[in-house]
């Protein structure tokens, strides 16, 4: 950890050092905290909430944008004892901790276990850091601590996860972060997306208005990833990204931005996949259709350019699914559709070929299942989801409903 980390914080939180350091501390709304103030949304139904701890700027040589020197994750089950002071993973020591203070073990299945370090690897693949169950001792690192209550750490028996975040949203290094495994089911992709937001937010990432993205709010039905696309800050409405009233910058990319903080895994070879899905070949269609596209990738899908008769007519970048509008000009009789799919380490793969037959008055082709009509909305409405609660997150098969708000998480209904 930079020497230089929350300089004089602990001046700030005279709640740490204090002789009633086991008070249970009142969550402020946003806007309304001073350094060292666990900042809440509103709760849930259920009456659960996620929260984040409002720390000041970091201010360190390389800027808030700068490179991550903590390039490890440590998903620890086994429990901690933390002790007071600035963050620093390597000596248990958390902003977070009132006292010395043990958070005790999560006691969860093997297949569980399993299945959310699981998950945790999937969602950070692309990028260069390492995530781990062994303790890394002196490597810098997060700590992803799952288990225990809320209530350890001086905070109401609602609270689901915390993280430290600083007014300048910079990376925390060494920051030790929270899923308080007591009060949510024991469902690892739940779990895994609470923790994969809480681990990004002490990498500077604010919520975003995009639901198929961990660092959302909105009702998803479906396993999020960190998307390559452009996306408004907030929780329910949108705003600058920043905490507390304070602004960073005025949108997010997960991907770009966890690619500034961690760089891109190295030695990637393998080549994404692409279909054309709509419209089939031989189609009569009309100037002006929608050409649909799904693209996968071992790693992260970064682009996809349209080509009509090899001439290459626009290009559009993310994840995926894709959705093309021809040109309204583009002449009667037949044409060839191609689209060039691109992953983040710049491996190309080429779409089958396929021939349509443009027609005035023709009928549009049919969007595929779960792809809109709308090229700016493609996925058929997922951003636009329903406004339950907080911070972002899976819930579990069997159409479980779980409450989850923070300047975090969200109640929303898997499928």
């Amino acid at each position: 950890m930079r020497s230089s980390l929350l300089v004089g914080a602990l001046l700030l939180l005279p709640a740490i050092a204090s002789a009633e350091s086991n008070a249970v501390r009142s969550l402020k709304t946003p806007g309304a905290a001073a350094y060292g103030d666990i900042v809440a949304g509103k709760s849930t139904i259920d009456d659960l909430q996620f929260a984040r701890q409002y720390l000041p700027p970091v201010n360190h040589p390389g800027g808030a944008t700068a490179l991550a020197v903590t390039r490890t994750i440590y998903l620890n089950k086994n429990g901690v004892t933390l002790s007071p002071g600035n963050n620093d993973a390597r000596i248990n020591r958390s902003t977070l901790a009132q006292q010395t203070t043990t958070i005790p073990a999560w006691n969860v299945s093997a297949t569980t276990w399993t299945a959310t370090v699981n998950c945790m690897k999937e969602l950070f693949a692309p990028f260069n850091v390492v995530v781990t169950e062994t303790d890394p001792g002196q490597t810098p690192h997060m700590e992803a601590v799952f288990g225990g209550s809320p209530g350890l750490l001086g905070m109401p028996n609602g609270v689901a996860g915390v993280s430290p975040f600083t007014q300048d949203c910079a990376t925390i290094e060494n920051s030790v972060v929270f899923t308080f495994t007591n009060v949510i089911p024991a469902d690892p992709r739940l779990a895994c997306e609470i923790m994969a937001q809480e681990v990004a937010h002490s990498y500077g990432l604010d919520h975003e208005l995009l639901a198929s993205d961990p660092m959302t709010y909105l009702n998803y039905n479906g396993n999020r990833s960190f998307k390559n696309q452009v996306a408004s800050c907030g929780e329910d409405v949108q705003r600058p990204c920043g905490i507390n009233g304070s602004t960073c910058r005025a949108n997010q990319n997960s991907v770009a931005l966890l690619t500034d903080r961690l760089g891109l895994k190295t030695g990637d070879v393998t080549a994404p996949t692409g279909t054309i899905t709509s419209p089939s070949t031989n189609s009569t269609v009309p100037p002006g259709f929608n050409i649909y596209v799904n693209a996968a990738d071992n790693m992260m899908v970064a682009s996809a350019k349209l080509m009509i008769d090899n001439v290459l007519t626009e290009t559009k970048m993310g994840g995926g699914p894709f959705t093309f509008t021809s040109p309204a000009t583009l002449t009667e009789g037949l044409h060839k559709l191609k689209v060039e799919i691109a992953d983040m380490a710049g491996n190309v793969v080429q779409t089958q070929e396929v021939t349509v037959t443009v027609q005035r008055g023709a009928t549009p082709p049919p969007a595929p299942p779960g792809m809109g009509t709308d090229p700016s909305n493609p996925t058929g409405g997922e951003e636009s989801g329903e406004i339950t609660g907080g911070c972002s997150t899976s819930g579990s098969g069997g159409g479980l409903l779980l409450g989850l708000s923070l300047l975090g998480l969200v109640i929303r209904r898997r499928r």
